[in-house]
This record gives structure tokens, sequence and C-alpha cells, in this order.
């Protein structure tokens, strides 16, 4: 079939102005006989693509650059937010809140607690007293028991039976003494150890009537004001880290979109440089007559005029998408400066976007309120600490004191053995053994009266014991572990933190916007793929096809195509070419060293 040119290639134009005026594609000028030169009107069309890939290359390599500087932007962005919303754990400030207002709580119920301590106090103190005027009983009693001793030796006439009796009771009376001896220094101890204490608590006392319950109630208030008041920040963070989080991943898909303008340009190039393979070809190829020679340059301008049709529709389509998806992002960058502005408003953020006006009124305040309280909370550790040595102490004192009474109970026990085992036998020696039943009575009397003497240290030492933990538990009250100047600065960094993370959203979120804008506009390629498309129509003006093919441009045609080929770095490319394949069965790949070479290629588009 005869190749036909196609019509209105005379209405061909690089642009509207340049091709108005361009020659026919059938002209004079187009002829073999018109000598090497490309036809003019097809050289102004193929330096128009050129341009177009040119320009293409610097808006999408700009394009691409500010999407990378955004995704940067918006990475640095969720790394501060992160920061902020753990700054409290991460620095303890969360602990020195608690540690706050639990001193606060401490102090408000310290009235209450001072009194029990000083009953307590007291209750030591009468049981000092106390235990005095019993120790002293029991060494009198002992001391008794020791001239009975005696008298069992004189009445006995120095038998030696009861004098092993009255040898064996001295001894055991000596342990008793003894044990008498330390307890009597302990409780000495015990009682000295008081007045310290009172005048500590009397100090406490004098202070607390100056601040409590205004200073305590202060405290608690700022304390828990600033933690609601981080609180809040906290959670902002997080909502503004989820969002720029949601930029992230479009910025993502939108770098990743971009890569349609380095296809549309290498398409666009290679469409370029096959007109001028198509020109060079039937230039030098001086076998070719007029009508081989134009069977040849129609069948192959056709075919990249598919070529660029098809590139126009994908970079149309692919721009269209990459659009929509910038214009996405725009609305969720628009609610960063939103956060941004809802600081600077005021709202819960008390003042800019890392509410530093609302700390700076909270910290204020709670610097105040440490002030006032700290003399109180020193005194107060002093007391505890004072309490705590005076509470183990007692409960020391009293479980030794306990062990040693034991050990004097004994005596007694074994000190009443005796005496009964002296009745009955001076019970056998009749007569003469009344003197003796006088002693051992006298001394079953003393052991009786030593054992209610023990009986009545005992329950002092129990009541001692009692009193010991009373007093050494200020833990059950709610003990002052920290120092609240060091509590106030743990707070301080905590909030610093917070301040210095969302320092910089409002720039952060302007610079996202501007660039966005700027990206959106950049590659807005709606103008651009319009004419693509209409260069790609006029190039198909120029170009012939037909059912057959003249033997005679055949051959040529075949090498031609198999040139072009050989440009392609795209799997399209190759789909379209396969179209104007010339014979059924002609190759649709490329040699195996090529095919690896596309496929790589491939892979990236």
């Amino acid at each position: 079939m005869e190749i036909v040119v196609s019509p209105g290639a005379e209405e061909v134009a690089a642009s509207p102005e340049r091709l108005a005026d361009a020659p026919a594609a059938g002209s004079v000028e187009d002829s073999r006989a018109g000598g090497g030169a490309m036809p003019q009107s097809l050289e102004v069309l193929r330096t128009a693509l050129a341009d177009l890939a040119r320009g293409l290359d610097s808006r999408f390599v700009a394009a691409g650059a500010a999407l990378s500087q955004t995704y940067e932007i918006v990475e640095r962005l969720i790394a501060a937010l992160e920061r902020v919303t753990g700054a409290m754990d991460a620095d303890g400030a969360a602990a020195a809140v608690a540690n706050m207002r639990a001193t606060a709580d401490r102090l408000i119920r310290l009235p209450q607690s001072q009194a029990a301590r000083a009953t307590a106090l007291r209750d030591v103190q009468q049981i000092g007293v106390a235990l005095r005027g019993e120790i002293s009983r029991v060494n009198r009693t002992l001391s008794f028991l020791r001239i009975c001793g005696l008298n069992i030796k004189v009445a006995s006439a120095g038998m030696a039976e009861f004098s092993d009796f009255a040898d064996d009771m001295f001894v055991k009376l000596d342990v008793a003494e003894a044990e008498m001896a330390r307890i009597g220094v302990e409780v000495e101890v015990l009682v000295d150890l008081v007045p310290s204490v009172f005048r500590v608590e009397q100090q406490l006392t004098a202070e607390c009537a100056a601040v409590i319950p205004r200073v305590p109630a202060s405290l608690a208030e700022d304390a828990g004001a600033l933690q609601a008041h981080q609180t809040v920040l906290a959670a902002r963070a997080a909502e503004i880290a989820e969002v720029a989080r949601d930029v992230r991943s479009k910025l993502a898909t939108a770098l990743g979109a971009l890569q349609i303008g380095d296809i549309a340009r290498q398409r666009i190039e290679h469409v370029v440089t096959g007109l001028g393979m198509i020109h060079d070809a039937v230039d030098a190829d001086l076998a070719l007559d007029a009508d081989a020679a134009a069977a040849v340059r129609g069948y192959g301008i056709a075919m990249l005029a598919a070529q660029a049709a098809d590139t126009a529709r994908d970079f149309q389509r692919e721009t269209h998408v990459l659009t929509q998806n910038l214009h996405g992002i725009a609305p969720r960058a628009a609610a960063l400066l939103t956060f941004r502005q809802s600081g600077d408003s005021g709202g819960d953020s008390g003042g800019d976007s890392g509410g530093g006006q609302g700390e700076t009124t909270f910290l204020s305040g709670l610097e105040r309120s440490v002030a006032e309280a700290e003399s109180v909370t020193g005194r107060l550790r002093e007391a505890d600490a004072q309490s705590q040595r005076l509470g183990e102490a007692t409960s020391a004192m009293a479980a030794q004191l306990a062990a040693r009474l034991r050990n004097v109970h004994r005596v007694k026990d074994d000190v009443q053995h005796m005496a009964w085992n002296t009745d009955l036998r001076s019970y056998r020696m009749g007569e003469a053994g009344h003197g003796l039943a006088v002693v051992a009575s006298e001394i079953r009397g003393f052991a009786i009266a030593l054992e209610a003497m023990s009986g009545r240290i005992g329950a002092l030492f129990e009541r001692l014991a009692s009193a010991a933990g009373a007093i050494g538990r200020p833990e059950a009250d709610g003990e002052v572990t920290q120092p609240l100047a060091e509590s106030l600065d743990r707070i301080r960094e905590g909030s610093v933190r917070m301040r210095e993370g969302l320092a910089g959203l409002g720039d952060d979120a302007t610079a996202i916007s501007d660039m966005l804008r700027t990206t959106t506009d950049s590659v807005d390629c709606h103008a651009v793929g319009g004419t693509l498309a209409d260069h790609a129509t006029h190039l198909a003006g120029f170009g012939a096809t037909g059912d057959d093919c003249p033997d005679a441009a055949k051959p040529a045609l075949a090498d031609l195509l198999d040139a072009i080929r050989s440009l392609y770095t795209m799997a399209r490319e190759r789909e379209i070419h396969r179209q104007f394949a010339l014979r059924p069965d002609e190759p649709t790949a490329a040699p195996a060293a090529s095919d690896a070479e596309e496929d790589d290629d491939d892979g990236l588009f």
C-alpha cells in the first residue's frame, strides 16, 4: 500500500508562533532533492521538544530538592516533638511534682502528726521515769535477797549444805544486779535523747505556725497546675507529632512520584534523538529512492509521534496524581500552623507555642512557695531524722531490755527454788531449823515481789516499743526525702526541654507550608502536559503509515527501528515500539546483554 502523508502537517508548530508559517511536509524542502538539511518545520518541532525536555529537568530537580528539604524539616520537628512527650519522665520532673505534692500533704497534716509524735515522746519520757523507779526497787530487792543469803549462813551455823545454797544464791544475784545495772544505763541514755528531739519538734512547731496551711496549700496548687499544664503540652506535642508523621508519609509518596519528570524527560529526549537518527539514516542511504525515503521517514516519525503521545498521556496522568498528593499535604501542613496560632492566642499554653508564659507564671508561683516552705521542710527533715534515730534506738533498746529482763526473771526462779529447798530442809531439823525457815519465808516474799516488778517492767517495755514505733515512722505520713529546691530544679529542667522542643514549631510549620506551595507551583504541569500533547499531535502530522512498506525501504527501516530501539530505558517505550513491528516475527526483546541493562533501568521506574 502506498505511504500516505498525513494532512495538516503544515499546521505543526513548536509553539503557536514559531510553527504558524512552517513549510508543509510535502514541500520541495522536504524532498530528497532538497539536500541533507532537515525540513525546517520538523527542525522547529524537534527544537521545541528538546527545550521542553530541558525545562522539565530543571523544574523537577528543583521540586525534588525542595521536597527533600521539607522532609528533613519534618523529621527534625518529629524528633523534637517526641523529646517533648518524654521530657517529664526523662528528667524525673513528674516524680519531682509528686514529691512536692506529697510534701504539701505532709505539711498540711503536720500539726496532727506532730501532736501524735509529741504524745509518743512524752510516753517515752514517762516510761523512762517509771523504769527508773522500778529499777531502783528491783535493786533494793536484790540487796535484801543478798542479806537473806548472809542470814542463811549465820542461821545454819556454817552447815555446808545451807552455806552452798547461800553461795549459789549470791552467784545468781550477781547476774541479776549486773543485768539491772545495764538496763539502768540504757534507760538513762534513752531518757537523755528525748529532750533534744523535743527541742527540734518545738522549733518545727514554731515555724509551721507561720506557714501552715497557706504555704503547703499554695505549693500543692502550683505544682498541680504546672503538672496539668505540662500534661496538656505533652498531649499537644503528641498530636502535632501525629500530624507531622502524616505529612512525612505524604512527602515520601510525593518524592517517589517526582520520578515522572525524569521519565518524561528521558522519553522526550529519545524522541528528539530519534528524529535526528531518522534524518541521518535517510540522508546517508543513497540507495533509497524518493518513495522509499519517504516511507522510512514517515514510518519512523509516526512511531516517534506515538511515543511522544504516550509520554504526554503518562505525564498528564502522573503529574495530576502528584499535584493532587501535594494539595493533600497542604491542609495537614496548615494544621501545624493552626497549632502554632492556638499557642500564640493563649489557650491552654498560656502564651507561645511552647507555653513559655504559662510555665513562667507557674514556675514563679512554685519558686515563692518553695522558698517559704523550704525552711519548714528542712526542719521537718531534721525532725524526721532525729525521731527516726530515737525510734530506732528505742526499738533496739526495748528488745535488749526485754532480753535482760528475762535473765533477771530466771534469777528470780532460781532464788525462789532455793528458798523452797531451804524451807524443806529446815523443817526436817525441827526446832533447830526454825531460824532458817523464817529466812526462807522472807526469800520467797522477796522473790514474789521481784516477779511483780519484772511484770511491771515488762509492761513498760511493751509501751516503750509502741511509742518507739510511733516516733520512728515518718514515712507513714509521707516522708520528705527530696529537698523542694531539688524538685523545683528538676521541674524547671523538664519545662525548658518542653519549651525548646516546641519553640521552633511556628518557623518549621511556616517553612513547610512555603516549600510545599513553591513545589506545588513548580510541578503544576497542566500547561506543560498540554504543550507536550500538542507537540505529539503536530509530530504525527509528519508521520505516515500503511499496510505495506516498499521492499526497498524495509532493510533501511528495520535498521533504523533497531537503532532507535537501543535508546530505550523503559519498558513502556518498548511496548509502544512493538506496535510498529514490520513483521510478526520481529524480535520483541533486545539481546540478552541489553535486556539485563534495560531490566535494571526498569526497576527505577
